[in-house]
């Protein structure tokens, strides 16, 4: 069986049968935690003491001095200590309860019953063994969650267990920083560790004292195989003198003893002593009487037991810990409150695991697939990673890296990093603490293999900065490198192909199950908003399969046609027919630069143009409906190149006639969705940045939402680039929406001086400062450079940088910018 099935199976058995077990267990790990330590908490509590004399009483006057009418003394228990009493243990011949008594052993006179502390230690012992209940009952229960116990804990242990025991220390130490749920982890998965001995051996013992055939079969393995004899008096008469004398020549120092008292006529009487070397308080010697004739009939010395007689006298020894002294008492009475508490935070963490949205980790798996992202793109290619990984039987954790601590790395063999990086090498907003906790993290990740996949845009001087700050970092900390790490530009899905091959190499995965997302989409609605505006934008509606949400993503694979990379290529000197070596195939040019080539520049040979031109990028355009409706609507500006040719996919939407196809992928963009509640929004946007607050407007209606929405857009013509002027007025009109601003940057008017969006807030400071006060959440959408630094300068001037900060770390301040 492979290493990753056992830990698959080993995590479901500590799982489940943990959480079977989980209330007995609580009870019997918290009651042994204070049965442990009884004779010194009983030997500080302050207790009736009798007055030593030279001897204590002979069986031949103590026994009739202690019997009690209607009742059955079994057994006597003579203290130590010169000023002790002794207790008697008797059962009522009508109720048949047990009851204990104390005694003067040098007069036989009955003190009383037993002290407070010792009757509240009898009762958690009764707890401790059989819940109080009925023994039969109540030891099936702990007998049984002690046999369960034996079983998860080995699989806990196979679950913990380090890939390499020379970083054993990973595995034992406690990792600072950590808080919530992994706080709770940590506390269950390192104490289990520290205390895995006590704890194993208690339940390994503990079944000995609730079944037979657990005693039988320890017995079978371990005992010294020899003849077993029935210890009986030679007849039904009882010689207390004759007892009494054979005990003077065997206990001469009057040793602590512990009678048995026979019961039925013509058994021995059966006496435990502690010798004066005995090595620790239940270290006891045996030996059997004849009440007729006070004749020794066995004796067996503790200091001559060895191999399995010696494990099978001491087995209340090991589970109480007794065997190792007092610090064994404190270890094992440490273990025992540690291991229920583990029925509480393992009930905590399983429940919690299911509570956790969806992207949350459930149980245990060998590779974490964790994205930091801004628009969305890593979180999306992270699903089809789980997925991918999933549909060949491999568990996965997908994880935001906003929900991540650098601890947690520690527990998966593999790590793969999603990691965009926004602008000019900064981190996505959702991944700006999980910087910070990394880089002041000294978590040892040496059992840990790691592969980056860096998001970026070339356009950008620190182009995939973040995703090489997070390879050195982890490297740093002791992590190998699973793959080296690769820079995707823009989305460029030839370069998440080759490194999904490397991955599928290095982990032995079949790429026939690796799912692209793509689904073909058919034009249903095309018009143009602005027509002869020189910068048209397009409104398009799309049908396809697939769920969406207002603020999600549609992304555009821009496969142009023959006609149109023939045209193209002919520009550079190219006929489209020089055949190419692509993946084992040879294709034409004109396929190659159709199909996964951007429009490249002036090369002297085919190789040379390839190896110079951009691999194909996906488009990511904002959807302007709200999941309810029944097509995806875009807001497309068609962008003119400087040759004056159209933008390879603004190009392909402007010019698409209805009932054309497109292949096109919805890409969720989690941190830029409506809040769950009604709550006030400010929505921020420049030219085709309206797209997704028109979705938000559609979706508060249709749900009925009634907080306060503002909405401030900016565009360069009033005239000619009010987008959507009708439509708004609706929302205006029904309350969808409350407040409108428009800025236009330029007017046909020379004398008429235009303001940009961002210059629209400091005038209304006083309001800006209410909506958030109201719990407002901050949405801005359009050009990083533009819109998105504008914006982000007049916030930090007008609520200063610790309240941005906040908002940010609130997820109340969303930026979707290109």
């Amino acid at each position: 069986m492979s290493k990753k099935w056992i830990q698959r199976i080993s995590f479901r058995l500590h799982q489940w049968l943990g959480l079977a077990s989980a209330l007995v267990l609580l009870i019997v790990g918290f009651t042994g935690g204070l049965l442990a330590l009884e004779d010194q908490i009983t030997a500080a509590w302050p207790t009736e003491k009798v007055t030593p004399q030279t001897r204590i009483l002979a069986p031949a006057a103590l026994l009739p001095a202690v019997t009690l009418p209607g009742k059955k003394l079994e057994r006597i228990y003579l203290a130590p200590e010169a000023d002790e009493p002794g207790k008697a243990l008797y059962r009522d011949e009508e109720s048949k309860q047990r009851e204990w008594r104390i005694f003067n052993p040098y007069t036989g006179q009955i003190l009383g019953n037993r002290p407070a502390i010792s009757e509240f230690f009898g009762d958690v012992m009764a707890l401790h063994r059989w819940l109080l209940m009925p023994n039969s009952i109540g030891s099936l229960f702990t007998g049984t969650s002690a046999v369960m116990a034996i079983i998860f804990l080995i699989a806990g242990l196979i679950r913990r267990a380090p890939d390499n025991w020379r970083n054993v220390k990973d595995w034992l130490v406690w990792k600072k920083g950590s808080s919530g749920r992994h706080l709770l982890w940590q506390w269950h998965a390192l104490l289990g560790t520290w205390f895995f001995i006590p704890i194993f051996i208690m339940a390994l013992t503990g079944p000995w004292f609730a079944f037979d055939w657990y005693r039988d079969g320890v017995r079978s393995m371990l005992e010294t195989p020899k003849e077993r004899v029935a210890q009986k008096s030679s007849s039904t008469e009882v010689n207390l003198d004759a007892v009494g004398a054979t005990l003077q020549s065997e206990l001469p120092n009057g040793q602590f003893a512990r009678l048995y008292m026979p019961r039925r006529p013509g058994d021995a009487l059966n006496v435990r002593y502690l010798a004066p070397d005995a090595p620790h308080p239940q270290a006891y010697s045996s030996l059997s009487l004849d009440l007729a004739t006070g004749k020794l009939l066995s004796q067996q010395h503790y200091d001559e037991l060895s191999g399995g007689d010696f494990i099978l006298a001491n087995i209340y020894a090991f589970h109480t810990g007794l065997f190792f002294g007092l610090p064994g008492r404190i270890i094992w009475s440490l273990a025992g409150f540690a291991f229920g508490s583990f029925a509480i935070t393992g009930i905590w963490l399983f429940f919690n695991r299911r509570a956790r949205p969806k992207e949350s980790v459930s149980g245990h798996a060998d590779t974490l697939i964790a994205y930091a992202s801004q628009s969305g793109t890593a979180a999306a290619y992270g699903k089809r990673l789980q997925a991918w990984f999933e549909q060949q039987q491999l568990s996965t954790h997908l994880r935001c890296v906003s929900k991540l601590q650098p601890e947690e790395l520690s527990e998966y063999r593999q790590v793969l990093l999603l990691a965009s990086t926004y602008g000019e090498g900064q981190p996505p907003d959702t991944a700006l603490a999980f910087q910070q906790r990394l880089a002041q993290a000294n978590t040892a990740l040496h059992n840990v293999q790691v592969a980056v996949l860096a998001f970026g845009d070339s356009q950008y001087q620190q182009f995939c900065a973040f995703g090489h700050w997070l390879s050195r970092r982890l490297q740093e900390l002791g992590a190998v490198q699973l793959i080296p790490l690769t820079e995707v530009d823009r989305g460029a899905e030839h370069t998440i192909s080759q490194w999904n091959q490397s991955l599928a190499e290095r982990l032995q995965l079949s790429l026939d199950k690796l799912d692209s997302g793509f689904v073909e989409a058919h034009v249903v609605e095309h018009r143009c908003l602005n027509p002869d505006s020189g910068r048209e934008v397009y409104d398009i509606e799309l049908q396809l399969t697939g769920e969406w949400q207002a603020g999600d993503l549609l992304e555009l694979m821009p496969i142009v046609s023959e006609s149109v990379s023939r045209e193209y290529l002919n520009l550079l000197g190219f006929t489209g027919d020089e055949p190419v070596e692509l993946a084992d195939k040879t294709l034409s040019l004109w396929r190659v630069q159709a199909l996964t080539k951007e429009f490249g520049t002036d090369a002297i040979s085919t190789t040379q143009y390839l190896q110079q031109t951009p691999d194909l990028a996906v488009r990511s355009y904002s959807i302007a409906s709200a999941g309810t409706a029944p097509h995806v609507r875009l807001m497309v500006r068609k962008v003119t190149l400087e040759d004056g040719r159209f933008g390879r996919a603004s190009g392909l939407l402007a010019h698409a006639k209805l009932g054309d196809k497109l292949s096109v992928r919805l890409k969720p963009h989690q941190g830029f969705r409506l809040p769950e509640q009604d709550l006030p929004l400010i929505m921020i946007g420049a030219g085709t940045g309206l797209a997704p607050y028109l979705g938000f407007l559609q979706q508060r209606q249709h749900v009925k939402h009634g907080s306060d929405t503002w909405l401030l857009f900016g565009e360069r013509y009033a005239d000619s680039d009010a987008y959507y002027r009708d439509e708004l007025a609706q929302y205006l009109a029904n309350g969808s929406l409350t407040k409108l601003d428009c800025a236009w940057s330029r007017s046909h008017n020379a004398d008429d001086q235009g303001q940009y969006v961002q210059q629209l807030l400091a005038p209304q400071q006083p309001l800006l400062v209410d909506y958030l006060a109201n719990g407002a959440h901050i949405y801005v959408c359009g050009s990083i450079e533009g819109i998105g630094v504008g914006v982000h300068q007049a916030l930090l001037s007008l609520l200063g940088a610790e309240q941005v900060n906040q908002l940010l770390e609130q997820g109340r301040y969303h930026r979707d910018l290109y």
